[in-house]
């Protein structure tokens, strides 16, 4: 299994495209990014498109979260 950057993950997570490279294209990593678009979208046009950021930060820690947990499992499985 392929080591993964988290900075990176972190970096595209910020526009939710981080999800899909921490993760790949699994069932978990779709479900996020759907979560987060429509959480962004909400807070938008509830609240205000400032404090629409707050689900890109989400975005960017849960890429680096799940960048980090894939390289720790991919060090246990060698």
């Amino acid at each position: 299994m392929k080591q993964k950057s988290p900075v990176l993950a972190a970096v595209l997570g910020f526009f939710a495209i981080g999800l899909f490279y921490a993760t790949g294209f699994t069932k978990k990593g779709v479900i996020a990014v759907i979560a987060l678009l429509l959480v962004g979208w909400l807070i938008g046009m509830a609240v205000s498109t400032e404090v629409s950021v707050i689900a890109n930060v989400a975005g960017a820690f849960l890429g680096y979260k799940w960048a980090k947990e894939c390289n720790e499992g991919a060090a246990e499985a060698a």
